[in-house]
């Protein structure tokens, strides 16, 4: 639900008041389902050990079998389809993250309710807390990727040197400074940058061969560029971006 509705807001085109639109709720969602997923291996964590420690009641095996693989089909058959749909979209991987969650307890439910009918009690304890390790993993990196997101941090995949030095590198620019480079969605980049131009560099031209290197090397089709002419204009505020290396 969470993720149907993420997606739904994301949907809504840019206005004067939302100018980038909502594209950051999937983001959102996505980390939102992370903490949820990361809140549940917690609580699971704490049963399991406290039925491993504890003198818990004897579970009959064959209900649970039999809700292991119901519900094992069920969860298998929907993250395939959402996968298929969306595999490097966030809000996606956060719901599949949920479902693989629900499969891995089918999983676990099965082989625990195996254990139990050849009498190992407190099987399902144990199973638990494996299913809990892998939740978390997956659960985490949701979370970590949703996170460098809402940070406004490069896109993991983007070489942030190798852009500088692009832009630096480009005929008639003589610097390059206040360069960031974040993300709304975490597939797509933005960049804004300052250009001061070489002597006798038009401006235009020098925004056109900037904005086309970009794109072409790296994939950046939503690129700004300011032109500082003559001189590089100190930046006043302490967020100020990346600056490339003299060349």
């Amino acid at each position: 639900v969470l993720a149907l509705g993420a997606a739904q807001l994301a949907r809504r085109p840019a206005s004067a008041r939302m100018t980038f639109g909502l594209d950051r709720a999937e983001p959102l969602g996505a980390f939102v389902n992370g903490l949820a997923l990361l809140v549940a291996v917690v609580v699971i964590v704490v049963e399991a050990l406290r039925r491993l420690t504890g003198d818990p009641a004897p579970v009959d095996g064959w209900p649970v079998l039999w809700v292991g693989l119901v519900g094992l089909g069920i969860n298998l058959g929907s993250a395939w389809a959402l996968w298929r749909s969306a595999p490097d979209n966030l809000n996606v991987r956060g719901a599949l993250a949920h479902m693989l969650a629900d499969a891995a307890g089918s999983v676990g439910a099965v082989a625990a309710a195996g254990l139990l009918l050849l009498g190992v009690q407190g099987a399902d304890a144990a199973v638990s807390l494996f299913i809990a390790a892998l939740v978390a993993w997956g659960a985490w990196q949701v979370t970590r990727d949703a996170s460098r997101v809402l940070l406004q941090l490069p896109p993991p995949g983007l070489d942030m040197d190798a852009l500088l030095r692009g832009l630096a590198t480009l005929e008639g620019v003589a610097d390059v400074h206040d360069v960031h480079v974040w993300t709304l969605d975490g597939r797509h980049p933005i960049l804004t940058a300052h250009l001061v131009p070489g002597d006798g560099t038009d401006p235009g031209e020098l925004t056109r061969r900037a904005t086309d290197a970009v794109e072409h090397a790296f994939g950046v089709r939503h690129a700004t560029f300011q032109i500082d002419p003559g001189t590089s204009v100190p930046c006043p505020t302490a967020h100020c971006g990346a600056r490339a290396p003299a060349i």
